[in-house]
This record gives structure tokens, sequence and C-alpha cells, in this order.
């Protein structure tokens, strides 16, 4: 996209017409993304679902059951309504906020979506849990909310459907596969990409564990249409104790 200057008083840098300064300086340009993408990371990656468990269930780690995911849906089934109030919204807000917070400083839109997408690699990946987190479905749903309104209705449009029809899982895969055509129409091709980005973790994330499955129940084809349309895995009940390989991984709290 191209951008047109204009010239401010004598020893003032010039400033594009989207009102972001210029020539302020590349290595601080830099560092400001780099710390942005970071505290992206980081904030998106708290495991907010599991602390949570943690400390109202006395020591239970959320990740032996169940899905074994740490977000809402699973923390819900084996930990209660009480925990699951306080995790939805703060799951939301650690995509919410960082890229709210950039958005507010300053930072071009390029920089935001790299944040958002940051936000859901960090809870997909996070440092405090070995890199093995949660969907990220809840964080990528707040990070979109800044980029793009329309994207955030249709994705709250797809998850209602999903919900009265008894397909939340079938429904969230839709809503970020729909998000980027959203996205391009209503916000451009930089956040239509960064949208790409989202929905390309969001499906890896599905996979993950992918390899030990197949060697423990073949049919390795038909275990990724699960994973990525039904979000299932044999050995992951919606109730009781995970029965797969990756369950012996998981420390036992």
């Amino acid at each position: 996209m191209r951008h047109g200057l204009r010239l401010m008083g004598a020893g003032s840098p010039p400033v594009r017409e989207d009102g972001a300064a210029m020539g302020s300086g590349l290595s601080n340009s830099i560092g400001a993304v780099l710390a942005a993408c970071a505290g992206g990371y980081l904030v998106g990656g708290l495991p907010i679902g599991w602390l949570f468990v943690r400390w109202r269930r006395y020591g239970l780690d959320v990740r032996r059951y169940g899905s074994g995911n740490i977000g809402t849906s699973n923390v819900y089934r084996h930990a209660g309504f009480d925990v699951a109030v306080f995790v939805g919204p703060l799951q939301f807000a650690q995509g919410f906020v960082p890229v709210l917070v950039t958005r507010l400083i300053g930072f071009s839109t390029e920089v935001q979506v790299l944040v958002a997408i940051c936000c859901v690699l960090g809870n997909g990946w996070p440092v405090y849990l070995r890199f093995n987190g949660g969907r990220g479905v809840a964080v990528a749903t707040g990070a979109v909310a800044p980029l793009s309104i329309a994207g955030f209705v249709g994705l709250l449009v797809c998850y209602a459907a999903g919900a009265i029809r008894g397909h939340i899982a079938e429904a969230v895969a839709a809503a970020f596969v729909i998000l980027p055509v959203v996205a391009f129409l209503f916000n451009g091709v930089v956040v239509c990409l960064g949208a790409v980005g989202i929905l390309a973790l969001l499906l890896a994330r599905r996979l993950e564990g992918l390899p030990d499955d197949a060697r423990a129940y073949g049919h390795i084809w038909k275990l990724t249409y699960e994973r990525l349309v039904h979000d299932e895995r044999p050995g992951r009940p919606l109730m009781g104790p995970r029965t797969d390989p990756g369950a012996q991984g998981v420390r036992k709290g």
C-alpha cells in the first residue's frame, strides 16, 4: 500500500498521511517490534486455565483429563463452571489486550497483525508448559477483535450457530476458514494474511501429537480428518482421564 508524505517543521521527521512518523531510527523500530511480539507471545502463553484449575481444585492438572486442553471447555467439564467463568474471558483478554495496546501506542497494522499471531503462537506453544499448550481459540478470537470488527462478528455468529447445532468444533474450524475472506473484504490484505497465519496455527494445534497417535492407532488419514474437522482424538474422551500415548508425558501434579 502506498502512502503519501507530508513535511513537518524544520528538524521534524516526515510523517505519512496516516499519521505514522518515519525516519525515527531503524534499530529502535526493530527493537520495539520485537519487544511487542515477545510481549504478545508471553502474555498469550500464560496458562490461565491450568493455573486456575490447580489453584481452585487443589493441584488438579486438567491436561490429564478429557481433551487434555487447558481451554475453557475442558476446564468447565473437569473443574466446573465457577472456574471456567473466569478462564474464558481471561483467555480472550490474552489476545485482545496485547493487540489493542499496540494499536493505542501507534504501531502499524502490520505490527498489530504480528502481535496477534504471536499471542496465538504463545498460547499453543507456551514456554511455561514446555511448548505444549492450548488450542488457542479464545486467544485468537480476542486477537481478531481489534483487527477486524467484521471478522470478530463473523466468528461469534459461527460459534453461536455451532453451539445451537451441537457442532462447536466444526463451527470453530469453519469460522477461521471464513475469516481471511471477511478480513480481505473489510480490512485489506494485511489483516487477511494475519487471519491466514492464525488459521494455520489453530490447525497445527489440532494436529499436535498426530505421529504418536498414528503409531498407536493407525489410519493416519482418518485421524488427520477427525482432528482437523471434529477436533477429536482417540484416548481423549470428553469426560474422564486420558488414555492416549501423550498422557504419559504430562507431569503429575
